[in-house]
């Protein structure tokens, strides 16, 4: 008899030994997964509990009920950490951006959903505090701070369709300044520890997509 193989059955389906590893590769997926998440909300509950301290490993495994092993196999250091905190919260916020402006067809809408969004990061008082301790925490590595460039180049990317429908001859570049700007003009609200108004918001709006020229006589 010969060994068995891992790989699907040569007649068609899956084999009792390709389920069994399945089964096998599949549980410690899910262990990790939940050790990795618990890591995560760990720092971002110490971050929170203390927006201006440095959480330690330590602090972090203990919080999050898992050996230093578990935090090494997942985390070449907190500095990787404090990356995938920023990473996790940047997918986040790019979800909820796309979100709120998949409710809009007018682009000036999806423009300013746009920017509330961002906007939140300053002005809701908790957020405000999570979003500085994760800057604090990850500014050294601009590639992956919150806001940083991928983000923005995603975000870009989603505000080149409203202003390509809003008239703007060159969208693309046009939404690449404008996701810079919504980023600039939050992080000064956010270290100034300033809430930014509904009329900033659509001072900036107004800034990213013009009236365009004849449209208020029209109506």
């Amino acid at each position: 008899m010969t060994s068995p193989h891992v790989e699907d059955d040569p007649v068609g389906g899956e084999s009792l030994v390709a389920r069994a590893v399945r089964r096998r590769t599949g549980d410690r997926y899910a262990t990790a997964r939940d050790e990795v998440r618990r890591l995560l909300d760990a720092g971002m509950e110490l971050m929170r509990a203390d927006p201006d301290g440095n959480p330690r490993i330590v602090e972090i495994v203990r919080r999050a009920r898992v050996s230093n092993d578990a935090f090494y196999r997942a985390f070449r250091s907190k500095d990787d950490l404090m990356a995938a905190i920023a990473d996790d919260g940047a997918r986040r916020l790019l979800a909820h951006i796309r979100r709120r402006c998949a409710r809009h067809t007018d682009p000036v809408d999806q423009v300013r959903a746009c920017v509330q969004v961002v906007f939140k990061q300053a002005a809701d008082p908790e957020v405000a505090a999570t979003t500085r301790a994760v800057l604090r925490n990850t500014s050294r590595d601009g590639r992956s701070a919150f806001g940083g460039v991928e983000l923005r180049r995603r975000i870009a990317e989603l505000l080149a369709v409203p202003l390509g429908a809003g008239g703007s001859p060159d969208p693309d570049r046009d939404a690449m300044v404008a996701a810079c700007a919504i980023f600039a003009v939050m992080e000064q609200f956010l270290w100034a520890e300033q809430v930014p108004t509904a009329a900033d918001v659509e001072h900036l709006v107004a800034w990213i997509v013009p009236p365009r020229p004849g449209l208020t006589d029209a109506i």
